[in-house]
C-alpha cells in the first residue's frame, strides 16, 4: 500500500515538472497559426484591387497561370482590327482575365479604323464573348476619343460592348477651346456624347493659346450636364450659373453672369474628327428662371429676367420671351422694360418688344402691344414707336400728362426728357392733378390725331386736337369700383366754383350724351348710355366730380354689361326726364330716376309704370305709380309695386297680383288644365319670381285657372322648366273632362277635391294630393289620406288611387277599406283593406280582403284576397272614378 502511495507521487511531480515544456510547446503552435492566417490574409488580398468591380465581376479566379513583360494583344474580326492591348507587365489568371500595369488600349470602328486611345498604370481586363471585354482602370486613367474629347480621372470602367467609359469620381475633360470637371461621367464615344452627373464646372476660351494661358471667355457651372460632340451642343442641367467676358461694341470689357434652371450651349467651329481646335462658344439657349447681370466697364449694370432666352454672342443679340424684364442703368434713373417678348439688338441700340410692352424711364412711361425702342449709347430712351393699344405718359410733382392712340410716335431730347407725342386714329389726352386724389381726370379726345409738344417736365406747350368735343371725368384710377364719365355735345360749357380749381356745373347742349363706365369689368358693372338733347349737370363742391345730372326731354338710356353673362343682357329705360345721381367716393352711378311714361327693357322681359327708380347698390328698378306692369313673351305680371332685381334675376310683386300666362304651353304645360292653348290665370296677394330657374311662388290667398277649371291654397308654386306645380295650406280644385254615364250618355260631372297639398307632375301626368283628402264628384264622395289621380294627354281622369283610410260614399252605400283602385273607363272600383266592407242598404254588406264593385250599380262583383306580384310584395294600386 505504501508503495502504491510512493509511486503515485512520483507520477505527479514528473507531470508538474513538465508543465513549462508543455506551455513553450503550445505558444510556439499559436506562433505558427497566426503566420499562417497572416500569409493567408495576403494572399487573399491581392484580389482585392484598388479596382470597384461590378457584381458580375466579383468571383474572379486568383489562380495564376502566366506573366509576361512587354505584353502586347491586338483582338480583330477577320481583317478588321477590335482593339489593341499594351502593357508593360501582365499577369493572366485561369478565368483568362487580366491585371496589366502601365497600359495602352486603342479601339477601332467598324470599318477597323483608329476610334479611341486609353492609358492607366493598372487595368483589370476581362475578355467577353464577341471579342469585346470590360477594363477596370486605375491610376492616372487618360482617354482621348475620337473626336477629340480627353478625359482624365483616377478610376474608370470601360465597356467595349457599348463603347461606354464610367466614372464615379472627380474627372476632368478637355475639348478644343473647352475644359472642365464633373463629379462622376459617362463617356458614350460611339454616340460622341459626355454624360456629367454632378458638380459640374466648364469653361471655354476663344482660342487653345488662350486655353493653354487660362485666360478664360467664359465659366460654367450647372447640376448636371449632356455634351453632344456630333452636335456641338452642352446641355446644363439645375442650378446653371455662367460667366462671360467679352467686348462690347466700342472695345471696352463686358462681363456678363447668367442664372437660369437649364441651358443649352452652342459652340461654332471645325471639330469634325480630330479637328476642334477652333470650336468657340456662339449662342446661349437658357430656360425657366432666367437672370441676366451685364456691366460695361465704367458704367452702370443691365438686368434681364426672362422665362427663356437666347444669347447670340456673336452679334450680341438677345431674343427673350414668356416675360423679358430688362432693367438699364440699375443705380442711377433706371430704363426699365417689360413685354411678353423681346428682341435687342445691342450693338444697334434697338430694341423691339411684343406683348404687353412696358417702357418706364423716371417719370416717362410708354406701353402698347409692340413697341420699337431706339436707345442713346447709355441705354436711354431716344424714340419710341408704339403699335396697338398705345399709351404714353409723363409725371411731375403737380400732373400727370397722358396720351393713348392705336399708333404713338414719341421722342425724347439730348436731356432725355420727353419732348413729343404723335397719335394717329382714335386718341385721348388726359391731364391728371396730382397729390390729391379726390380730383378726377379732365379729358379730351380726337377721332383722327392728336398732337403734343412738350416745353418741359410736366409742360406743354401745344396740344391740338380735331373733331366733335368730348370732356370725360374719370376716377383717379386707385378704386377699382371707381366709374368714368364722358358728356359729349355739339356744345359743352364749363362753370368753376370762386377757387378756380373745382368744376361747379357744365352745359352739354345738342344731341347730348352722357357715358358711364365702370373701372372694374364684372358681370354686374354696366357701361351706360345716356342720349338727351340736353344735360345740365351739377358738381360736388371739391374735387371736378359729377353729382347729379339732368337729361331732358325724351331720354333714353342703354346699359350694356362689361362681361356677358347667361341669361342677361343690354337693359334699356325710357322716360319723359331721367336724374341721375353719382356717388362722390367711387364716381359710378348711384341712382336713376325716371319719370313721365317710364319703360324698362332687358332680353324679352319688359316693365312699364309711371315712375321707375333703379338702385345701382341692389341692381333692382323699383315701379310706382299709375299701374306697374312687367310682361315678356309668355305672361303679363301687374301689382301695386313691382321691385325687379336685374342682376339676381328676381322679380318681387306686392298688392294685388295678377298674373296672365298666355297658354298652358307657355307655362311648361306644369299646370293640370285641359287646353294647352288657352290662358292660365294667377291671383295672389304678394309673388316671387325667379327668373334664372323659371319658378314662381304665389302667396296668401293663391288661386290659378283656366276656364272653369281652378286650383287654389295659401301657396302656389310654379317650376315651369320641370313641368311641376305645387299647392298647399286648405288646397280646393275643380277639375271637368271627368265623365259618369247616365244611361247611355257619358256626362262630364265636376270633380272637387280639396287637401292639404297638391302635386302635379307633367311627365307622369299625376295630381298628388296629401292629407285629408276629400273629392266630390255630384253625389259620390271619396275620403282619404292621400289621393293619386292619373291623367290622359287630354288631362282627362284615367284612373285614381286612394290610400289610407279610404272612405266611399254614395247614396245607399258605403264602402271602407286601407285603399281604393277606380278605373274610369269602366266605373269599377277595387278596394282592399283588412278586410274591406262595402255597406248596400239594399243588399246589404259584404267584408272580404279584397272587394271588386261596380259605382253604378248597387252589387258586388266579386270578392278575395289580394294578389302578391312577382316581386313577393303587395302593391296596392287603386284605380277610382269619382262617384256620379
Amino acid at each position: 500500500m505504501a508503495a502504491d502511495i510512493k509511486e503515485h507521487s512520483l507520477e505527479e511531480f514528473r507531470f508538474r515538472a513538465n508543465l513549462p515544456r508543455f506551455f513553450r510547446y503550445a505558444a510556439a503552435g499559436l506562433i505558427i497559426v497566426t503566420i499562417i492566417a497572416v500569409i493567408i490574409g495576403f494572399y487573399r488580398s491581392r484580389a482585392n484591387t484598388q479596382f470597384r468591380l461590378k457584381s458580375e465581376h466579383t468571383q474572379l479566379s486568383t489562380e495564376i497561370v502566366a506573366e509576361i513583360s512587354g505584353y502586347e494583344r491586338l483582338e480583330s474580326d477577320g481583317e478588321k482590327a477590335k482593339y489593341f492591348l499594351k502593357a508593360d507587365h501582365a499577369k493572366t489568371f485561369s478565368d483568362n482575365h487580366q491585371e496589366l500595369e502601365n497600359v495602352f488600349i486603342r479601339t477601332y470602328d467598324d470599318q477597323g479604323a483608329e476610334a479611341d486611345k486609353m492609358t492607366a498604370q493598372k487595368v483589370l481586363y476581362i475578355p467577353e464573348e464577341n471579342k469585346n471585354f470590360t477594363a477596370y482602370m486605375n491610376g492616372d486613367v487618360n482617354i482621348d476619343t475620337r473626336d477629340g474629347l480627353n478625359i482624365k480621372t483616377n478610376n474608370i470602367i470601360y465597356t467595349k460592348k457599348n463603347d461606354t467609359a464610367e466614372a464615379d469620381e472627380a474627372v476632368d475633360f478637355a475639348r478644343g477651346n473647352v475644359r472642365g470637371k464633373s463629379f462622376g461621367a459617362t463617356v458614350l464615344m460611339g454616340e460622341k456624347r459626355l454624360e456629367l452627373l454632378k458638380d459640374v464646372h466648364i469653361q471655354t476660351y476663344d482660342s487653345p493659346e488662350l486655353a493653354k494661358s487660362a485666360v478664360k471667355y467664359s465659366d460654367v457651372s450647372a447640376g448636371s450636364a449632356s455634351y453632344d460632340q456630333a452636335t456641338d451642343r452642352i446641355e446644363l442641367k439645375t442650378k446653371v450659373a455662367i460667366s462671360l467676358k467679352s467686348k462690347n461694341a466700342s472695345g471696352g470689357d463686358r462681363s456678363t453672369d447668367i442664372k437660369a434652371d437649364r441651358a443649352m450651349l452652342y459652340l461654332d467651329g471645325d471639330v469634325a474628327g480630330q479637328d476642334n481646335q477652333s470650336a468657340q462658344l456662339k449662342r446661349f439657349e437658357l430656360f425657366d428662371n432666367v437672370n441676366i447681370v451685364s456691366k460695361d466697364a465704367g458704367a452702370q449694370p443691365t438686368v434681364i429676367d426672362s422665362g427663356y432666352a437666347l444669347y447670340d454672342k456673336t452679334a450680341d443679340r438677345y431674343e427673350l420671351t414668356n416675360g423679358a424684364h430688362i432693367v438699364a442703368n440699375q443705380n442711377d434713373k433706371p430704363t426699365d422694360i417689360k413685354a411678353s417678348a423681346a428682341i435687342w439688338d445691342r450693338p444697334h441700340h434697338k430694341i423691339d418688344l411684343s406683348g404687353n410692352a412696358e417702357v418706364t424711364q423716371g417719370g416717362d412711361y410708354v406701353k402698347g402691344d409692340n413697341v420699337s425702342v431706339d436707345l442713346f449709347p447709355d441705354d436711354k430712351v431716344k424714340a419710341a414707336a408704339v403699335r396697338g393699344n398705345g399709351l404714353v405718359r409723363q409725371e411731375s410733382d403737380t400732373r400727370t400728362t397722358t396720351v393713348t392712340a392705336p399708333e404713338i410716335n414719341a421722342t425724347w431730347n439730348d436731356a432725355r426728357q420727353l419732348a413729343a407725342a404723335n397719335t394717329v386714329g382714335e386718341s385721348v389726352a388726359r391731364l391728371e392733378p396730382v397729390g390729391d386724389s379726390e380730383y378726377s381726370l379732365i379729358t379730351l379726345s380726337a377721332p383722327r390725331a392728336i398732337r403734343l409738344v412738350f416745353k418741359g417736365l410736366g409742360l406743354l406747350t401745344s396740344m391740338t386736337t380735331d373733331g366733335r368735343t368730348t370732356i370725360q371725368f374719370d376716377a383717379a384710377g386707385k378704386d377699382p369700383n371707381s366709374a368714368s364719365k364722358r358728356v359729349t355735345a355739339d356744345t359743352v360749357n364749363t362753370y368753376f366754383y370762386d377757387n378756380g380749381k373745382d368744376m361747379r356745373r357744365a352745359e352739354a347742349v345738342g344731341d347730348a350724351e352722357l357715358y358711364i363706365e365702370p373701372v372694374t369689368a364684372a358681370p354686374e358693372n354696366f357701361k351706360t348710355t345716356i342720349n338727351a338733347p340736353r344735360f345740365d349737370c351739377d358738381f360736388f363742391p371739391t374735387g371736378s366730380n359729377a353729382k347729379t345730372c339732368v337729361g331732358g326731354k325724351k331720354t333714353k338710356t342703354v346699359r350694356v354689361r362689361t362681361v356677358a353673362a347667361e341669361g342677361r343682357g343690354t337693359q334699356t329705360l325710357l322716360a319723359d326726364t331721367l336724374n341721375v345721381d353719382f356717388n362722390e367716393k367711387t364716381r359710378d352711378l348711384d341712382r336713376l330716376d325716371a319719370v313721365g311714361n317710364a319703360k324698362f327693357t332687358e332680353l324679352q322681359r319688359s316693365a312699364l309704370s309711371s315712375q321707375m327708380i333703379f338702385t345701382q347698390a341692389d341692381s333692382t328698378v323699383r315701379l310706382r305709380g299709375g299701374e306697374p306692369v312687367a310682361f315678356d313673351g309668355s305672361s303679363r305680371a301687374k301689382a301695386k309695386e313691382i321691385d325687379w332685381n336685374t342682376n339676381a334675376r328676381h322679380s318681387y310683386l306686392r298688392g294685388a297680383v295678377s298674373v296672365t300666362y298666355y297658354s298652358r304651353k307657355d307655362m311648361g304645360d306644369s299646370v293640370p288644365f285641359a287646353s294647352s292653348d288657352k290662358p292660365v290665370f294667377i291671383t295672389s296677394e304678394t309673388a316671387d319670381f325667379d327668373h334664372a330657374s323659371s319658378i314662381a311662388t304665389f302667396t296668401e290667398n293663391a288661386r290659378t285657372w283656366q276656364g272653369s277649371n281652378y286650383v287654389r291654397g295659401n301657396r302656389i308654386v310654379v317650376e315651369q322648366d320641370k313641368g311641376k306645380m305645387m299647392a298647399d295650406g286648405n288646397v280646393q280644385s275643380v277639375l271637368y273632362d271627368s265623365k259618369q254615364k247616365v244611361g247611355a250618355r257619358d256626362v262630364s260631372v265636376p270633380v272637387y277635391a280639396a287637401a292639404k297639398s297638391l302635386n302635379y307632375d307633367r311627365d307622369s301626368r299625376v295630381l298628388k294630393y296629401n292629407g285629408d283628402t276629400d273629392i266630390r264628384q255630384g253625389t259620390d264622395r271619396v275620403t282619404s289620406g292621400t289621393t293619386d289621380v292619373y291623367l290622359n294627354e287630354n288631362n282627362e281622369v284615367v284612373k285614381t288611387v286612394s290610400e289610407t283610410a279610404v272612405v266611399v260614399t254614395q247614396p245607399g252605400r258605403r264602402a271602407s277599406g286601407s285603399w281604393l283602385l277606380y278605373t274610369a273607363g269602366d266605373e269599377v272600383a277595387v278596394l282592399r283593406g283588412s278586410p274591406a266592407k262595402v255597406t248596400d242598404a239594399e243588399n246589404g254588406s259584404s267584408e272580404a280582403a279584397e272587394i271588386t264593385f261596380r259605382m253604378r250599380e248597387h252589387n258586388v262583383i266579386s270578392e278575395g284576397k289580394a294578389k302578391p306580384n312577382s316581386g313577393g310584395r303587395l302593391r296596392n294600386v287603386y284605380k277610382i272614378k269619382p262617384a256620379q
